[in-house]
């Protein structure tokens, strides 16, 4: 007796109502994108110019039931045997070291909340031919049958890939009608805006965008990589403990281990074997955390947070539960931070490619080990306040970070916040919000002075100080007299352009005159 365990047709609709977002929806097309330069690199193609290519419908196509979502690259293309592989659900043939994860479910998922018909289109460099077949949710559970027809087409002029080119092409259209749960889902996507859009992949992807040489293009615009606006790292305050800098790095290895390539398992330096899987491929994984923490020049209600990567793309943006929320062991919550106002300024991007996430990247697996290990390192095993338990032994960089600047009382230096001098109740405050606003709006604009911190810092510095009187000279007798004044303190020489007839003004200037 055997069971057939092919599954219904319907898991495959089912899987399209997995909760996700639409920006990480498109996400999840543009990481496969990109990892096909990682396996460019594996195997030794070089690939000029990486690109991936977005292509969004509009609001009047969406009206009238047309347009396209397509993703392209120009990587190295897949075989039949891998295209198959990779439409498969379930199925990945990448690493989960050193990708962001090549297809599997996610492929799915994705592409099927988008619409009911995929079409995908690769071809090879040295072949003279491209593959293509269309993914018809509606037809495939209909008929109950997995088999997709797959083509093998000779490139030309006409065609998505000429002689000699290669790449892939994912093309998504057929959008969900009333009824399916899904209905509206590729509306809410562009309805964000192009700008918005290209936004949040800057954001998603700035590590990969920084450093290396893959264009993120949407509706033909390219996608400029995030920038936090943070002090400079020459910068800092002084406490009772010593000088804390504006901008801590981190880069610390845990620990070591001997990993399994394919299901990632701990193996025993004696083993060769994976015991779970049986699999040969083994590696030693240094857990390795990266980046830096630092103090945004601004505070905000809700733009504030550490980013946290894998691998070169954001799987948490702005995360602030995980450093700025204690729980104990009897599972009692405290609030460190903000706890003195409502706005925060501790900002930062860390790298933690060795933990591992869940099957949509949409966070950590936060019960692991490995996300454990990072926290207590990142964070350290007390609240951030100083006067909780277990506070004295924390030495983490958040730790360190928030003991400097935690507060703000003082506007200027001694704080590092920005100010002005108010004559009236001769004290400091703070500057408008809408001159920070055109601050940060010149910053992204990247002009000299806004975009490094030199017109920012002269702020925090006339913050200290009341301004320099400003003096002008007796055109009489050359002495120095405020610019307010009428008259000369010395000679009672009446200034020109004030109102010679306040009578008392002119008396105290005569009184002068005839001392």
């Amino acid at each position: 007796m055997v069971f057939d365990f092919t599954p219904d047709p319907k898991v495959l609709l089912a899987l399209t109502r997995t909760p996700m977002k639409p920006i990480d929806a498109l996400c999840e097309l543009i990481d496969n994108a990109i990892d096909s330069f990682s396996v460019a690199k594996v195997q030794g193609i070089k690939i000029s110019n990486p690109m991936v290519l977005v292509t969004l419908p509009t609001r009047k196509q969406l009206a009238t039931g047309t347009g396209i979502v397509r993703i392209q690259d120009n990587g190295p293309g897949l075989t039949p045997e891998n295209a198959e592989k990779a439409i498969k659900a379930g199925f990945s043939g990448n690493n989960p070291y050193d990708t962001l994860g090549l297809f599997g479910m996610g492929f799915n998922i994705s592409t099927g909340k988008f619409g009911n018909t995929t079409t995908f289109i690769t071809a090879r460099k040295e072949s003279n031919t491209y593959i293509k077949t269309i993914i018809n949710l509606t037809h495939i559970n209909s008929t109950k049958n997995y088999q997709i027809p797959a083509q093998e087409i000779p490139k030309g002029d006409n065609e998505p890939f000429n002689i000699g080119a290669n790449g892939t092409i994912i093309e998504i259209s057929g959008w969900w009608l009333d009824g399916n749960a899904n209905k509206g889902f590729i509306n809410e996507l562009v309805k964000y805006g192009d700008s918005k859009i290209r936004e949040a992949i800057g954001r998603r992807y700035a590590t990969i965008l920084r450093e290396s040489a893959i264009k993120i293009v949407i509706n033909d615009n390219k996608c400029e990589p995030f920038e936090h606006c943070i002090w400079d790292a020459n910068r800092y305050i002084t406490r009772r403990n010593g000088i804390i800098p504006a901008v801590i790095s981190v880069d610390k290895i845990i620990r070591s281990s001997k990993r399994c390539g394919r299901c990632t398992a701990i193996i025993q330096s004696s083993e060769s074997i994976c015991p779970s899987c049986g699999a040969s491929e083994i590696r030693t994984i240094d857990e390795r955390i990266w980046g830096w923490v630092g103090i945004q020049r601004f505070d905000s209600d809700t733009n504030y947070g550490i980013d946290l990567i894998r691998n070169g793309r954001a799987i948490r943006i702005a995360e602030q539960r995980a450093f700025f929320e204690y729980v104990n062991e009897f599972q009692e919550l405290t609030k460190d931070y903000p706890i003195d106002s409502q706005y925060g300024r501790i900002v930062g991007e860390i790298h933690l490619d060795f933990v591992p996430v869940d099957f949509m990247k949409q966070d950590f697996q936060r019960s692991s080990d490995e996300w454990n290990e990072a926290m207590l390192y990142l964070r350290g095993n007390s609240s951030l306040q100083p006067n909780k338990p277990g506070a004295d032994k924390n030495d983490s960089p958040i730790f360190k970070l928030y003991q400097g600047y935690r507060r703000v009382r003082n506007f200027g230096k001694s704080d590092m916040y920005m100010g002005y001098w108010d004559a009236d109740s001769k004290s400091a405050k703070r500057i408008s919000r809408e001159t920070e606003a055109d601050y940060y709006k010149k910053f992204k604009n990247k002009e000299p002075g806004f975009y490094d911190d030199t017109e920012w810092w002269k702020l925090v510095e006339s913050a200290d100080h009341p301004p320099v009187a400003e003096l002008i000279e007796c055109p009489k007798c050359g002495a120095q007299n405020l610019k307010e004044v009428d008259c000369c303190n010395v000679c009672g020489e009446i200034f020109k352009g004030k109102d010679s007839k306040n009578f008392f003004r002119m008396s105290d200037c005569l009184l002068i005159a005839f001392a």
